[in-house]
């Protein structure tokens, strides 16, 4: 094939799926239709089936090329894990997520689509095996986490996904939902407030609060039937 055709064909799926984008994360897929695409890409409709056979080709090729551009930025963000739950890896986990969210946010409006039109047929497999799929990646050293003193007990792999999982809803929500600071505070405000529940919330400490029988001392301020009262209930 000529250079010059495929160059020509290259140039007008871009405008196709770029006009089809456009409309799809403001009007629904169902809500769109292939006329408005082709007005939006300047193109005919026919050249449209050219490329595409059904208006849901057009949408699936959209999310195959939004993956083909995620994986990178995923693979690159697990590489950075060294040790995943100290504060420094944590912050770099959040900046991450938070410049795949800002910066894709189409590729989630998509998401969504699809969850509330094709009832997530094609981006299932993103959630699916997740802990699994963890394991693969940071398996290592999730596991050196587990070996330290002090571990929670809980399973490493549970908790980073838990905490992953947890950094992108706060982000999804900031960014699509207009979310204004929903948990009151800015989102450096907000990263420093997970590095200190997941760096340190997830380790047993004999400071952490715990419940304890009332002393003589701590009672002292109640009258003898109160106190016997107490101390029943705290020996439920």
């Amino acid at each position: 094939m000529p250079k010059i055709r495929q160059d020509r064909m290259e140039e007008n799926q871009r405008r196709i799926e770029a006009a089809a984008l456009a409309l799809f994360t403001r009007q629904g897929f169902h809500g769109t239709i292939i006329r408005e695409i082709a007005e939006k890409a300047k193109i005919s409709t026919g050249a449209i089936y050219t490329y595409y056979p059904t208006k849901e080709a057009l949408f699936v090729s959209l999310v195959r090329n939004y993956e083909t551009r995620m994986r990178p930025l995923r693979d690159q963000m697990f590489h950075n894990i060294k040790a995943p739950f100290s504060g420094q890896d944590i912050r770099q986990l959040a900046a991450h997520i938070r410049s795949i969210v800002y910066d894709n946010a189409d590729y989630w409006l998509l998401m969504y689509i699809d969850v509330i039109e094709f009832k997530n047929q094609h981006f299932a497999q993103v959630f699916q095996g997740l802990i699994e799929k963890i394991r693969r990646r940071v398996g290592p050293v999730l596991n050196e986490a587990r070996r330290q003193k002090g571990w929670c007990g809980k399973d490493p792999a549970f908790v980073f996904a838990s905490m992953y999982m947890y950094i992108f809803e706060y982000f999804l929500i900031e960014k699509l939902f207009q979310g204004n600071r929903h948990l009151g505070v800015s989102d450096e405000e907000a990263v420093e407030g997970f590095v200190e529940l997941f760096s340190r919330g997830i380790w047993n400490s004999s400071n952490g609060m715990r419940r304890t029988r009332p002393t003589q001392n701590s009672n002292h301020h109640l009258g003898p039937a109160r106190q016997k009262e107490k101390a029943r209930a705290y020996a439920r």
